[in-house]
């Protein structure tokens, strides 16, 4: 009896070796080179010795990888060749997949095997990974990703593959379009531009070398759309220099203007967050809007609407175009991609009822045509589009007295910026109250214009509110 019983016994203990040896948890590859020690943690197995870098196996088939470090550059491809090796007697189909070791190192990538499902004949597949250029510039990164291998009866097995991101090399675009706050209408001789300096000149920041605003340099209206009239041709880009909108003079290798706009310190916050120049295509205008000004130049045209129109308020679209022209000849000379629009304007439909009720629409019409308009760059057709994730950022209008009073159109106005973001997707404002006397001085006239104390700072808000724009 007492024999019986602890054969019975042994036989048991025998049985529950054998089950133990059939638990389906995954097979992990290790990083480590060949021989070198296997370890157990969590139910799941490193290869042991002679397990490769870069594969596992589980005793009937094993899972290698052609590269186990590779680096994926955004906006292209890269390829990896995922082999099996089968044991005696093994022709089970193992099934292939991908799985990151977080949700972040998956997230913004796709792949594509050429056959996820491996008959007993097959013995490898490529595996494909891609990554489109996002929004806004990337830093480096690295992702973990677990390549599976499964026959459905046996354990899994994990090949791990460290995937370097790497940011594309092409150049940010940004275009500055408004009227004198985006020009920059500082105080005179406000320009602190030597070494140093806030508004010194940074070789990774770039501009469309434009023709300067007026009648002189814009005679007709074919010249608001023609290259050889809205940049200066033989010399398209230069380092960016404040006065941003006025053309580079070789003669003094600078620029004679002394005052600044906002956009030469937002490149420099930008500059934080990308390893890409950045171009900057300056594209305002003073003393315009969607509404029909008081001038004696261009009848009426000189205005940012998308569209022609017959309503006697407003004006025409000449600088719609021109802001698209210019657009498009950066993008062409940098192979660069459009980044974000940035929009200091509303004064100037803030004086006519008529002009403030439409501004709503007019505003969201013309960011539609922007982004719609301006050619395709390296981001494809999902980046053009009214709706399409090509950050818009507003600023409010300067409150210094005697503006701090508002009349009912400059309320309406001022309404349609600080709501914006539920008008034009992808879009944001920022809010300019606080930089009013004595703290922050009034620019060129009075507080109509900020200052250049608040221009600079205006810059930098501008490029945290364009992150938020894009959704980071």
């Amino acid at each position: 009896m007492k024999k019986s019983l602890i054969a019975l016994l042994l036989l048991s203990a025998l049985g529950a070796v054998a089950c133990s040896s059939d638990v389906k948890g995954p097979i992990t590859a290790s990083n480590t080179t060949a021989g070198s020690e296997g370890n157990t943690s969590g139910g799941t197995t490193t290869g042991g010795s002679g397990t490769p870098a870069g594969a596992a196996s589980n005793g009937l088939y094993s899972l290698n990888l052609s590269n186990d470090n590779t680096i994926l550059i955004e906006g292209s491809e890269v390829t990896i060749n995922v082999q099996v090796a089968r044991g005696d007697g093994h022709t089970r189909q193992i099934n292939l997949a991908v799985e990151g070791q977080t949700q972040a190192d998956v997230a913004d990538l796709s792949w594509q095997f050429s056959d996820t499902q491996l008959t007993g004949a097959e013995n490898s597949a490529n595996l494909t990974f891609a990554m489109n250029i996002g929004p806004l510039p990337i830093q480096r990164q690295n992702r973990t990703l677990r390549i599976l291998g499964t026959d459905g009866n046996s354990q899994t097995i994990v090949a791990v593959l460290n995937l370097e991101i790497a940011p594309t090399p092409r150049a940010d675009v940004y275009l500055l379009v408004g009227q004198s706050n985006m020009v920059g209408f500082s105080e005179d001789f406000a320009k602190a531009s030597d070494p140093g300096e806030p508004d010194a000149p940074n070789n990774r920041i770039q501009q469309l070398n434009v023709s300067g605003n007026g009648v002189e340099n814009f005679s007709t209206r074919a010249s608001f759309i023609n290259e050889n009239e809205i940049a200066v041709p033989g010399q398209l880009l230069t380092v960016a220099l404040d006065p941003l909108h006025d053309g580079y003079d070789n003669r003094i290798e600078g620029k004679e203007g002394q005052r600044i706009g906002l956009g030469l310190s937002f490149a420099k916050r930008a500059l934080n967050d990308t390893q890409s120049t950045i171009y900057l295509v300056p594209a305002a205008w003073s003393n315009t809007g969607f509404c029909r000004r008081d001038r004696a130049d261009y009848e009426g045209e000189l205005g940012w609407n998308a569209r022609a129109t017959t309503n006697p308020a407003l004006s025409g679209t000449l600088l719609h175009d021109r802001a698209i022209a210019r657009a498009n000849l950066a993008l062409r000379e940098t192979g660069g991609i459009l980044r974000g629009i940035l929009w200091h304007q509303g004064e100037a439909d803030s004086d006519n009822m008529d002009c403030a009720l439409l501004y709503e629409q007019n505003i969201r019409s013309l960011v539609a045509s922007l982004r719609t308009n301006i050619n395709q760059d390296a981001r494809g057709a999902i980046a053009r589009g009214a709706n399409a994730n090509v950050p818009f950022v507003l600023g409010t209008m300067s409150k210094g007295p005697p503006y701090d009073f508002q009349p009912e159109p400059k309320q309406i106005v001022d309404g349609v910026h600080r709501n914006i973001q539920n008008i034009v997707p992808h879009s944001a404002f920022v809010d300019a109250d606080n930089l009013v006397p004595p703290a922050y001085p009034c620019g060129e006239g009075d507080c109509i214009h900020f200052g250049s104390t608040s221009l600079r700072e205006m810059g930098s808000s501008y490029y945290d509110f364009l992150r938020r724009a894009a959704g980071l």
